[in-house]
């Protein structure tokens, strides 16, 4: 495959005129031609013919090699004789060789030929060097990204509410340089919020509105997330940036799944302190009513003893009157004293069930305390907690 060579001289020399027939290349007749000639084809190479020039004038070489063109193409000078002095100023300017009138032909084309190689070479290692520095690049923004969605979802865990939850994702958004609306559904209530912590009422409505419209809704540099109780809406997407633009929707859907995972826990809990509110209201109200079913039961026991005791006293007093044998007075007397005896067996009976009722007070009273700290439970729980009635 030939190799587009461009000759420069005013006029050339027998060497130059080698060089022009083996590579087919084109002759510039001054430097002011070369910018021109290379906008319009791509040379892999310039030589400059110094051959009838002398002394060797590097300076022209040195001037052409400033111009912007020239920037990534090697420069071989054919000249007369030159002193090692004159090979290091060549060196020092940015020529690529500097071959002498006295070389033959065919080693004047294997050196042109190798420059072209080395040109060749830097510039796919230049190539593959910008590729892997873009490569090392976009690898450091990902794992930067991929650092911060962590901290996120680590430290949404110690959010107690929907204000800290939307507070923090703002706070990790802000690296993305994203202007967002956030808007989360939960039991416990709807919350929309912007970066400085309040609402807009037009992006509240677009977001509930759209929140069952699909995983993403794009129009145009806008976008709505929606992940279950979560929806988000982007307004400054970057449309002309295809990569950067994926990339912001894989994060942020990163971010609203914990947002998600996070009101569905914070839901959870917010059930058990309902639940633990009813069941401390339901303790209560048994205890109310033992202590009045407590009460009650006394007082119909004293006054049943009671009653009984002044029959039979009345029953006794009025015997002697009743004109009765003597054996019928004995018989009353006696079934009135059984009736005192077996009354009064009965109510002491009846205090074993006061014993029971102020066991089962002290097991709510336990367990009122267990709702707010767990470990009184464990301190006040009796030694003998086999005999004690266990309502929770």
């Amino acid at each position: 495959m030939p190799y587009e060579v461009l000759l420069l001289s005013p006029h050339l020399s027998a060497l130059g005129r080698d060089v022009a027939n083996f590579f087919s290349a084109d002759v510039a007749s001054s430097a002011q031609d070369v910018p021109r000639m290379m906008a319009g084809k791509r040379y892999r190479i310039v030589v400059m013919d110094l051959i009838n020039d002398s002394p060797i004038d590097l300076m022209s070489c040195q001037a052409l090699l400033q111009q912007e063109c020239m920037h990534t193409v090697p420069l071989v000078a054919l000249t007369t004789d030159y002193s090692v002095k004159d090979k290091v100023k060549a060196l020092e300017i940015g020529c690529d060789d500097l071959i002498d009138s006295k070389t033959t032909p065919d080693e004047v084309f294997a050196r042109i030929t190798k420059s072209i190689f080395h040109q060749i070479a830097n510039s796919q290692l230049n190539q593959r060097l910008l590729l892997a520095t873009e490569t090392a690049r976009n690898a450091m923004v990902d794992n930067s990204d991929l650092g911060a969605n962590i901290q996120f979802l680590l430290q949404v865990q110690n959010c107690d509410n929907l204000d800290q939850l939307g507070q923090q994702f703002f706070a990790t958004i802000q690296r993305y340089g994203l202007s967002c609306s956030l808007q989360m559904r939960s039991e416990m209530g709807k919350k929309d919020m912007e970066a400085h912590g309040m609402a807009k009422h037009l992006e509240s409505q677009l977001l509930f509105q759209l929140k069952d419209s699909g995983r993403y809704v794009d129009f145009g540099p806008r976008t709505i997330v929606n992940y279950d109780r979560v929806s988000l809406l982007i307004k400054n997407m970057p449309v002309d940036d295809p990569e950067k633009y994926g990339s912001i929707k894989d994060n942020t859907f990163c971010l609203v799944q914990g947002i998600n995972a996070r009101i569905l826990a914070l839901e959870d809990r917010f059930k058990l302190l309902m639940e633990k509110e009813a069941l401390h209201k339901l303790a209560n109200d048994v205890r109310a009513v033992m202590g009045s079913l407590k009460i009650a039961y006394q007082d119909v026991m004293q006054e049943i003893a009671g009653e009984v005791e002044n029959v039979a006293e009345r029953l006794e007093h009025r015997l002697p009157h009743l004109a009765l044998t003597e054996v019928d007075e004995q018989f009353i007397y006696e079934l009135s004293s059984k009736l005192v005896v077996d009354t009064n067996r009965i109510f002491n009976e009846g205090l074993k069930v006061d014993e029971l009722f102020e066991r089962l007070e002290n097991t709510v009273k336990r367990s009122l305390a267990a709702a707010s700290d767990p470990s009184v439970i464990r301190e006040n729980r009796p030694p003998d907690a086999s005999n004690v009635v266990e309502l929770f």
